[in-house]
């Protein structure tokens, strides 16, 4: 059976069906390719912003749940045979113990201590024997640049409410996410 050329032409791709349908290919890989690398990037920065305000808040929160039942914000205590003093980068409190059932046990504390190291935000607490409060220490946040405690008083003894300043920042690739908490804590028992 012998084909003639329009027969041939009709089951064939032209050269400009074949060039058109490799530049549609190669343009849909292109977006494709470029929508997956967005989307990564995207979902990367927000694990890494969800992180940084995840430490900011965490912080937060634990410097909050010691520093409202705290008596007072002590200038100097030692912790383990090391003296340490609250400043503009460093908390003490004195925190009345509690029982199990959440009673105050009379005439005992328990010393709590907030402090930076590298970027790595710490609390240090020393329980009381009988309180119900754990001793120990425990890192809150590891994403911070700067922690920063603003006394309402000078003098510590007078001391009745702290702003914290709490700042983040992380790079991710080439951008740097930052993130900026500040309270204003009361001493619920001064």
């Amino acid at each position: 059976m012998k084909y003639t050329l329009l027969q041939i032409r009709q089951r064939a791709f032209t050269l400009v069906e074949t060039i058109i349908v490799v530049a549609l290919g190669t343009s849909m890989m292109i977006v494709l390719g470029l929508l997956i690398y967005n989307f990564n990037t995207t979902v990367v920065y927000e694990q890494t912003l969800a992180q940084s305000s995840g430490s900011a808040s965490a912080v937060m929160r634990e410097i909050e749940s010691l520093a409202l039942p705290a008596d007072a914000v002590l200038q100097m205590h030692t912790f383990s045979g090391v003296p340490h003093t609250s400043s503009a980068t460093e908390l003490i409190l004195e925190i009345p113990s509690i029982d199990n059932s959440g009673n105050v046990i009379a005439n005992t504390y328990d010393y709590a201590r907030f402090y930076l190291v590298g970027t790595d935000v710490y609390r240090h607490l020393e329980a009381y024997d009988l309180s119900s409060r754990t001793s120990g220490t425990k890192r809150l946040g590891s994403t911070v640049q700067t922690l920063t405690f603003i006394y309402n008083n000078s003098d510590f003894p007078r001391v009745s409410a702290i702003t914290v300043d709490v700042q983040t920042r992380t790079q991710v690739k080439q951008n740097v996410l930052s993130y900026h908490l500040r309270e204003y804590v009361r001493l619920r028992n001064y």
